[in-house]
């Protein structure tokens, strides 16, 4: 055994855990070791550890402590506690082997020695991880109780903060006022039809930056809008069970607000296959061939005079009567003849627009509350007709009229199901709260003011229009001496 006098070196391992902020101190540890070390007049070599992985063959650190006593580098350790190793026994026993295997034959938990040849201190040590591993999953238990329980009263539990919010002394979410009129700003634009992309490259152009400091990107603006916490509520994930305590703090985007968005939206992505973003003209992305379903584009020619455009013929494959594989045979034309076309379109517009802005100021509140109210209560029915079915399922499987595996599988279905219900339950209830006409009245005023100036708005205003008055323009010309068809549906 290496006794004190023949200790040179010595090799101090700390080592901190993801969660452990509340419970343990490795700057604390640190100088306690540190002084220990000092006291006995050793060399120090410091090995430590922050958020590494519980299994020992994952952490850095520690590897290459192991590897420094191979190489005869450092002649003990000194550790806070034995479960700074590992908590686990069989990974805790593998490390004592390997100490052991290259001639450390005693080991420093804070300043008391070990004597590792001892099958007693080895069972000793072995112990004193479990119950370190078993108090240190008590208190994980308490403080994830504890933040459930903050959940449910809506406070914050950590994280990070949505741009727009900063929380007050009482830990609730409170609107940040420098960073509220860019918030707006972003859910304006998405009332008017522009996306995420649009927005986050404006915002990229001049500069602007998320609270961490990063650019603004597509998906972080997606990821943000679509956030509970912009509508007032709080959601927090624990253990694979989520506690949703709707109208906790002041909302940035109303229900109504989300709700006309998101319709756009998906609108937008449900019905324009490959929509470009930065149009060369405002007809690309916007009609839709009748025969294979997708997008028509727009082919620019340049000749002496200028630029042509042209809707392109298909060059998808199709099914003829008989089975057979075919091109499809809807043909393309000049741009111009559907762009005379839907010009009356929007002629047209402008009086449906008035007589849908007439309509919404005249509307009854109670009517649109009711409808709604008449929806919660059906979505509540199926959530107790699923509850019931799983019990009959139950029934079922005791009385020997399905199997196990059957039981599993239809139960699995009843889940999945229960699963898409309570989440329209949600969005139901939550509308019914926030019924409000305004949304729909500004966005219609928004549209009112682009047909007044269709004359003179670039393409990419055109197309944004277009997408969202309609949910689809189908287009069709079979015959090369036919005029074009144009089908529209519409979104308003």
């Amino acid at each position: 055994m290496i006794e004190d006098n023949f200790i040179m070196t010595v090799g101090i391992y700390l080592r901190k855990s993801r969660g452990e902020d509340e419970v343990q101190d490795l700057a604390k540890h640190r100088d306690y070791l540190l002084q220990i070390a000092e006291d006995k007049e050793w060399k120090v070599k410091l090995y430590e550890e922050i958020a590494s992985s519980q299994h020992w063959l994952e952490r850095p650190a520690l590897q290459q402590m192991l590897k420094d006593i191979e190489n005869r580098e450092i002649d003990t350790i000194l550790v806070y506690a034995p479960d700074r190793l590992s908590r686990k026994d069989v990974h805790f026993l593998t490390i004592l082997d390997h100490l052991l295997q290259y001639g450390i034959n005693k080991i420093y938990i804070k300043d008391t020695e070990y004597d590792l040849t001892s099958p007693h201190i080895r069972t000793q040590l072995s112990i004193m991880a479990v119950l370190a591993q078993a108090e240190y999953m008590l208190i994980a238990q308490r403080m994830s109780e504890g933040k459930m329980r903050s959940a449910e009263k809506g406070r914050w539990n950590g994280g990070r903060l949505k741009f727009g919010y900063t929380t007050n002394t009482d830990n609730k979410l409170v609107i940040n006022q420098e960073e509220y009129p860019l918030t707006r700003e972003i859910v304006d634009k998405l009332l008017q039809g522009f996306s995420y992309h649009s927005i986050a490259k404006g915002f990229s152009e001049r500069g602007l930056r998320t609270k961490r400091g990063k650019p603004w990107t597509t998906s972080a603006l997606f990821d943000w809008f679509n956030s509970p916490t912009l509508r007032g509520h709080t959601s927090y994930k624990i253990k694979g069970k989520e506690i949703f305590t709707p109208n906790t703090h002041e909302a940035i985007v109303s229900e109504a607000e989300y709700q006309a968005i998101k319709k756009i939206h998906d609108n937008r992505s449900s019905n324009f296959k490959k929509k470009k973003h930065n149009v060369s003209h405002w007809l690309s992305g916007l009609c839709t061939c009748s025969v294979c379903g997708w997008s028509k584009k727009v082919q620019i020619n340049m000749t002496s005079t200028g630029r042509k455009f042209y809707i392109k013929k298909c060059k998808s494959t199709v099914e003829d009567s008989e089975g057979n594989l075919i091109s499809c045979p809807n043909l393309g034309c000049k741009v111009d003849i559907v762009e005379d076309m839907l010009r009356d379109v929007v002629k047209d517009m402008k009086e449906q627009l008035k007589e849908k802005m007439s309509t919404l100021l005249e509307t009854d509140v109670t009517i649109l509350k009711a409808r709604k109210s008449q929806e919660v209560k059906q979505l509540e029915k199926e959530l107790d007709r699923i509850e019931k079915r799983n019990g009959y399922l139950l029934e079922d499987l005791q009385d020997r009229i399905i199997t196990r595996e059957e039981f599993q599988k239809g139960k699995k279905g009843n889940e999945d199901k229960k699963e898409q219900i309570t989440a329209r339950l949600r969005d139901a209830q939550l509308q019914l709260q926030e019924i409000d006409v305004s949304a729909s009245y500004n966005q219609y005023q928004y549209i009112e003011t682009l047909i007044h100036r269709w004359d003179s708005l670039e393409h990419e205003d055109k197309n944004r229009l277009f997408k969202m008055v309609f949910k689809k323009i189908e287009y069709t010309r079979l015959k090369r001496n036919q005029m074009p068809n144009i089908k529209i549906y519409p979104n308003l």
